[in-house]
């Protein structure tokens, strides 16, 4: 009997180049927004924000934390605008075409807000690929590596952690994905072997020819 895998698939920089300028364009729209909001210098607003994403992993958590008259869904959109977006996507090589040789449904799994996981999707003309979607905001704004919303997630599919392959760009983002019991890829050119790492995929055909599930 064959097991089929869920694969749960990070986008930024796994499935599209976020480094090629759509962090870039991110970063600048929500260090504009700290500054018009919360009354700082441009270079404060910037440091601010670094701040925060190294001490908690995501902008918008030392906002909630620090900030919480500020409101979180307005700073997403206005820091993910969709035709800036859409303009500086680089996708991975052969995506589309990886992407239907991997068996098994194909769920994304995103830091980033559902609209704008969306709307990369479309542009990359690969959404019909995915079985499901969740972004940071169909999991009360939690966050990777929260080991809530791995369980979220797993809880509004209906399936077992060990059932899924995480592929993440993070190894920070692996090692609660292995905790919880799922089979964890580590993806990208600076992936390497780690405790909790059980395969790594230096590109997408990397990916594409691994054969993780085997008939039982």
């Amino acid at each position: 009997m064959k097991t089929t895998p869920i694969w749960l698939f990070d986008l930024d920089n796994t499935l599209h180049r976020a480094d090629g300028g759509v962090f870039q364009l991110i970063n600048q729209k929500m260090t504009a927004y700290l500054s018009a909001h919360l009354h700082l210098s441009l270079a404060a607003a910037s440091a601010l924000r670094e701040k925060y994403w190294h001490e908690y992993g995501a902008t918008l958590a030392g906002l909630q934390k620090h900030h919480p008259h500020i409101d979180i869904m307005d700073f997403l959109r206005q820091s993910h605008p969709d035709d800036e977006i859409r303009a500086a996507l680089v996708a991975e090589v052969g995506l589309p075409e990886y992407l239907q040789q991997i068996q098994g449904d194909k769920v994304i799994f995103s830091n980033g807000p559902s609209f704008y996981v969306q709307t990369v999707l479309q542009e990359l003309n690969i959404t019909h690929c995915f079985n499901a979607i969740f972004g940071c905001d169909d999991f009360g704004l939690l966050y990777k590596p929260a080991i809530s919303s791995y369980q979220f997630v797993c809880q509004r599919l209906n399936i077992q952690a060990w059932q899924c392959i995480m592929v993440d760009d993070s190894a920070a983002n692996l090692r609660p994905a292995k905790d919880l019991g799922m089979t964890t890829v580590w993806f990208g050119k600076n992936a390497h072997h780690l405790p909790f790492v059980d395969f790594i995929a230096k590109d997408m055909a990397d990916l594409a020819r691994l054969t993780i599930f085997q008939a039982a």
